[in-house]
């Protein structure tokens, strides 16, 4: 919206220089949950800042937690921009846009409040699970991704060739993670427990993926509206990633 002498007024935002942030932060807190485990091996526990648990991965109430749960509030957001800049411009996939933004938000609810985790021990004990099964919330967890996946695949074909290659790849490196060295570190944790080395090392892998699946969907995200439209909703800077030029040349007015 511009003013009587043409300035553009409102919230201006920079999806390249976010995912510029994304990607450097997301290096930091990997490079220091990698850096706490590697002191607490070497050194023990006794550390001047105790456990150094305030960086570590796998843990609860933690910055890499903490840090989940912001990048899946970035994602609802974004996923929530684009649906309504697509319904503004009479796009078909508005509302299963709007879908994933609510699967976002409710994502980042349960990476703060581990609703998930409440699943494990009354399953465990109806299905007496075992090894990859141990923590048995993968099992739900695999059918809600299956479910979804082939529910949401033809959407994704109808994206643009790229947007949806970087997004299956986010899907691959999150679900990959937060799914598949899951079931190794359920195996481990009953074998070996928590603080083996076998276990340490798939947490320290899965929260990685984890955070790097998300960070890529981001960029994927960032991407896509600066190659489908100029401008979003409040005055938003939409100029794709690393330089390339908005594709359509089109401004959406989200209302």
């Amino acid at each position: 919206m511009a003013n009587a002498h043409g300035a553009d007024r409102g919230i201006r935002l920079d999806f390249s220089r976010l995912v510029t942030i994304v990607i450097f932060a997301s290096i930091a807190v990997i490079i220091l949950g990698i850096f706490r485990e590697l002191v607490i091996w070497q050194i023990g526990l006794d550390t001047p800042l105790m456990d150094l648990r305030h960086f570590a991965l796998d843990t609860e109430l933690a910055l890499p937690s903490w840090y989940s749960t912001t990048l899946l509030l970035v994602c609802a957001a974004l996923l929530y921009l684009i649906a309504r800049a697509t319904r503004a411009d009479g796009g078909r996939d508005w509302g299963r846009w709007m879908m994933l933004s609510v699967i976002f938000l409710l994502m980042s609810l349960d990476e703060a409040a581990s609703f998930h985790e409440v699943l494990m021990r009354p399953m465990r004990s109806a299905f007496d699970a075992t090894g990859i099964f141990y923590y048995t919330w993968v099992v739900p967890g695999a059918i809600g991704v299956l479910v979804l996946g082939l529910y949401f695949l033809p959407f994704v074909l109808r994206l643009p060739r790229s947007t949806a290659a970087w997004i299956v790849l986010a899907g691959m490196l999150y679900v990959g993670g937060a799914l598949g060295l899951e079931l190794f570190g359920g195996a481990f944790d009953e074998a070996w427990g928590t603080a083996s080395l076998p276990y340490i090392f798939v947490s320290v892998l899965e929260e990685s993926l984890e955070i790097a699946g998300l960070s890529v969907f981001v960029m994927a995200l960032c991407t896509h509206i600066g190659t489908q439209w100029r401008a979003l909703d409040v005055t938003v800077l939409a100029e794709a990633p690393w330089g390339a030029r908005a594709g359509t040349g089109r401004t959406a007015d989200a209302a």
